[in-house]
């Protein structure tokens, strides 16, 4: 039976110096789920990558919610299409091979 981690939105706003109205604004977005429970709310462990690489985006770009929306949409277009782009170049050497 795997384990699920958890971290609490202050612990990971106090280590990245950031506000918990980000996270919350990210939650609103549909960019991450928050878990809501006493005595304070927390992220998944497995939701933590995902949610770093939007600070990063925030801190190095200045980015607002909107914008880091976009950007991850994007991000995941690419990411799909560099996958679909794999799977033809495979399926093209069966072919000429």
């Amino acid at each position: 039976m795997e384990t699920t981690k958890y971290i609490t939105i202050t612990t990971f706003c106090q280590y990245h110096g950031i506000e918990s109205s980000l996270i919350f604004s990210f939650r609103e977005l549909g960019l991450i789920e928050i878990i809501e429970d006493d005595p304070e709310p927390y992220l998944e462990e497995e939701t933590l990558g995902q949610l770093e690489r939007m600070v990063r985006l925030y801190k190095d770009f200045e980015l607002n919610p909107q914008g880091i929306e976009v950007v991850i949409d994007l991000l995941e277009k690419v990411e799909k299409l560099q996958e679909d782009n794999q799977e033809l170049k495979r399926r093209l050497r069966r072919w000429e091979g």
